[in-house]
């Protein structure tokens, strides 16, 4: 290979390398490859293509985050990830990027044929665009209301819908608006929804459980994550407040098995009894296995 090629391969892969692996033919064309020579690459197996016009090094791996950027690239500004990869993306429960196809939003009157799944809209806002490690994705609340509209199941919703409210990427007032919106509009998936956010509010699949067993109790719906101060100014938050200062927790097997975690949950429980409240725990096994315990429980501990 003449000197030149072998200037230009290096001047690629450099380009490469800062940009997240990957390179389009303006990178070609700057690294000082002629059309033919780079052809005969591609032809080779050296750069392979990872969506139409974006190709990656034969040494490169093709992961989830390379087909995200590349997809990114090659639709440009007015596309954003969407649904499944968006809450992939954001890392929310149930979502695993090693198993996610990559699809992108785009505005309807944008055209598009390639590989890449691209779903079309007409509400399109600002504000459901976001930036996540250099790629511009759907927020957590547009790409919920994505989910129910691209016939995702209730069990991955909900996985979002907790996921993101306990990750701070959304809340449930948000959520409620831009349903009732998406409702005006005629937008499809939303009486699931609805029906999703009856129990909504808390940060894991067991606050969900209690808030159904709450409800299908007749019991009146509780405060969800409420904020406390403690002596000294120290926030505490505790999980439920139902009307007249009765405080619920509801503990899972995750995050409470060790000692420091014991002591933790032993000591916020002390301060919120310290404070005037009265407080009632469960666990997993009481929510689950025994409803009846838990709300003859409440009830007895209302004022």
């Amino acid at each position: 290979m003449p000197s030149s090629g072998v200037e230009a391969d290096r001047a690629l892969l450099e380009l490469a390398c800062a940009a997240h692996h990957l390179v389009d033919l303006e990178m070609v064309r700057v690294s000082g490859l002629s059309p033919r020579q780079w052809q005969l690459r591609v032809k080779a197996g050296v750069w392979h293509p990872v969506v139409p016009g974006v190709w990656r090094h034969l040494a490169t791996p093709e992961t989830f985050e390379l087909r995200v950027r590349a997809g990114a690239r090659a639709l440009g500004d007015d596309a954003a990830v969407a649904g499944a990869a968006a809450a992939a993306w954001w890392g929310l429960d149930g979502f695993d990027p090693a198993t996610e196809a990559v699809s992108f939003v785009v505005p309807r009157t944008r055209k598009w044929r390639g590989s890449v799944e691209v779903h079309t809209t007409r509400d399109w806002r600002a504000s459901d665009l976001l930036r996540r490690d250099g790629v511009r994705v759907a927020s957590a609340t547009r790409l919920i209301l994505d989910l129910a509209e691209f016939g995702e199941t209730p069990r991955r919703i909900e996985g979002a819908i907790d996921s993101a409210i306990r990750h701070r990427l959304t809340s449930v007032p948000t959520l409620r608006r831009r349903i009732a919106d998406a409702g005006g509009r005629g937008r499809r998936g939303v009486p699931l929804l609805r029906e999703l956010m009856l129990d909504s509010g808390g940060e894991s699949w067991l606050e969900r459980r209690f808030l159904r067993l709450v409800r299908d109790g007749g019991l009146s719906r509780p405060r969800t994550q409420v904020n406390y101060v403690r002596e000294g100014g120290r926030a505490m938050r505790v999980d439920f407040e139902f009307a007249g200062g009765l405080v619920v927790e509801v503990s899972g097997r995750l995050g409470h098995t060790s000692d420091r975690d014991r002591q933790k949950d032993g000591r916020r429980r002390n301060a919120v009894l310290a404070s005037g409240r009265r407080v009632r725990e469960f666990t997993t096994a009481d929510v689950v296995e025994d409803p009846d315990y838990v709300l003859d429980s409440i009830r007895s501990a209302m004022p």
